[in-house]
């Protein structure tokens, strides 16, 4: 099932709102926790999510070579 850009955006704004820098953190967690559990689906949109926050910090934890 394909992920909604707007559930993506709402959910990265909302931790963002709510969480200030610490967002990525918690959506690296998220993912993290979703990766152990074998949820594909929940794990699309954790990194999803994960990708929003760190453009909206202007960071990203994937390393470009």
């Amino acid at each position: 099932m394909p992920v909604d850009p707007a559930q993506v955006f709402r959910t990265a704004t909302d931790l963002l709102r709510r969480h200030g820098r610490l967002a990525v953190e918690l959506a690296e967690e998220e993912v993290q926790s979703v990766a152990r559990a074998g949820d594909l689906p929940a794990l699309d949109l954790a990194l999803l999510v994960l990708t929003e926050i760190e453009r909206h910090q202007g960071r990203s934890s994937t390393p470009v070579t």
